[in-house]
């Protein structure tokens, strides 16, 4: 199979002020005519003839070419690459809302700001080493069909991927031009095929929390456990409680009827920044002992989780939203992967409630687990995701026999 991982580069600051304007003036008139095509296809009823299955998405991108292929080249001194592709975001945009439309969910028609700017490599944009300033530098063709040598820089990681990438190992995809805080950043699809093993010596459990992000432990095929490791980002998870408090304060101090400033908006953005650190670091670590111990990765799926209103305190509300669980899933998967590892969801029903050693439902008062059958103490948590890795090996299976005495009563620092 063939996975792909995103690479993202920002444009050096020290870029040159001509090329820095080439390269905004090339962004936004790839804006105007995305937003040409979106246009016409609301004026003449084209999404409502795509989602009613009048027409296919093939035949959408047919008739907008035989109609606006020529006036457009004629207007804008763009590349024909440029335009299709264009046109092709377009589409892929109206027809991802047929989907969901025909599959009976509720959606609105896409409010687009700003479109994807996908660029085609190696027609739109190349890449070279400089080995010197800057780590690369990327030529793309703008308007009036110049190319300009813009520098990026990025991390050591991103730089090996695409170093590795450019030498062959890898496959490069097609290049997005993204603006983010009147900036912008090269986001690069490397992709390889990977085939993903089927034999394993032994099966990482992962149990995601609010009391500690995740608890990792490494269950081998004779039941002995032989890794346990508790996540907790305890000073980062600090720091957004601090940013929710300023939250509160300042949206008490606005004007009635608004509902949002500026600075609260930079929070929240500072709040996601975080919890995306949190997530990729924990995803990380879950891979690394998969991988250093050949074992597959068995997660709970927390998809129906979710805050109620009414039946848990606002502050356990504000928690669970704020519970990374989705992405530390989503980056798990992804890097699993590229690493050719089997990532396996299994039902978090009663793991922690369900003892590990006997199989026999217990007592869980907060962090804690009692057995009354076998009489043993052990973390929750630490419970739970050695029921998640018996579950994902063995669905009917309940208890592990061979657990090693030292363990039996283990409990988190």
């Amino acid at each position: 199979m063939q996975v792909a991982k995103s690479v993202t580069m920002n444009v050096s600051k020290k870029i040159n002020r001509d090329k820095f304007l080439s390269l905004r003036n090339f962004f936004n008139t790839y804006q105007t005519i995305a937003r040409i095509y979106y246009s016409h296809i609301l004026e003449n009823s084209l999404d409502e003839m795509i989602v009613s299955g009048e027409i296919t998405s093939k035949d959408l991108k047919n008739l907008l070419h035989k109609k606006l292929y020529r006036q457009i080249r004629e207007s804008f001194d763009i590349g024909s690459q440029t335009v299709q592709e264009i046109r092709d975001v377009v589409v892929e945009a109206i027809n991802s809302y047929a989907q969901l439309v025909r599959k009976g969910r509720k959606a609105s028609l896409p409010r687009v700001e700003e479109f994807t700017v996908r660029l085609n490599y190696p027609r739109v944009v190349s890449v070279f080493e400089h080995g010197k300033e800057f780590d690369f530098f990327f030529k793309v063709k703008v308007n009036k069909g110049k190319r300009i040598a813009v520098p990026v820089e990025c991390g050591k990681i991103q730089k090996q991927l695409l170093k590795d990438a450019l030498n062959g190992k890898y496959k490069i995809g097609a290049f997005q031009l993204v603006r983010r805080d009147e900036w912008f950043y090269f986001i690069i699809s490397i992709k390889k095929e990977v085939e993903i093993r089927q034999e394993y010596d032994g099966i990482v459990g992962v149990d995601l929390g609010l009391r500690y992000n995740a608890v990792i432990t490494l269950l081998h095929k004779n039941g002995k456990i032989t890794e346990v490791e508790f996540l907790k980002c305890r000073k980062l998870m600090h720091k957004i409680r601090m940013l929710w408090h300023r939250i509160d304060e300042l949206k008490s101090m606005l004007p009635e009827g608004q509902r949002t400033s500026k600075r609260i908006q930079r929070m929240w953005k500072r709040i996601r920044r975080i919890n995306n650190w949190i997530a990729h670091n924990i995803s990380k670590r879950i891979v690394e002992i998969a991988k250093e111990n050949n074992a597959m990765i068995a997660i709970e799926n927390l998809k129906k989780l979710y805050p109620v209103k009414g039946k848990n305190s606002r502050k356990n509300n504000r928690r669970i939203s704020n519970w990374v669980r989705g992405k530390v899933v989503k980056y798990t998967i992804y890097k699993a992967r590229w690493e050719g590892i089997r990532v396996k969801l299994v039902s978090p029903k009663n793991t922690s409630k369900t003892c590990h050693l006997c199989g026999s439902q217990g007592l869980r008062t907060s962090a804690n687990f009692f057995c009354e059958h076998c009489l043993h103490t052990y973390n929750a948590d630490f419970n739970a995701s050695v029921n998640i890795g018996i579950r994902a090996t063995l669905p009917d299976t309940k208890g592990c026999v061979n657990h090693p005495l030292g363990l039996m009563t283990y409990k988190a620092p």
